[in-house]
């Protein structure tokens, strides 16, 4: 689905959403603004290596599942 269509079906479904839903959404608007999610380009850099140990298999990973059940201790 392209840009343009993903942002009518979003407008579509913001008006009529929930105030729950239109806050979030909001939020994250606000966050995106702000760069809040913009990494720095050492942390960037880490991601990439660390992405490309996972995919050769050199680095262990887990499921969420087993996060969660790691720290319910």
């Amino acid at each position: 689905m392209n840009t343009e269509n993903l942002r009518k079906d979003l407008q579509d479904y913001i008006s009529k959403a929930d105030e729950r839903f239109v806050q979030l959404v909001y939020g994250m608007m606000l966050a995106d603004m702000s760069g809040a999610y913009l990494l720095r380009e050492a942390e960037r850099e880490e991601l990439d290596v660390r992405i490309v140990r996972h995919k050769k298999g050199e680095s262990k990973s887990c499921s969420w599942d087993e996060v969660k059940r790691r720290f319910q201790g």
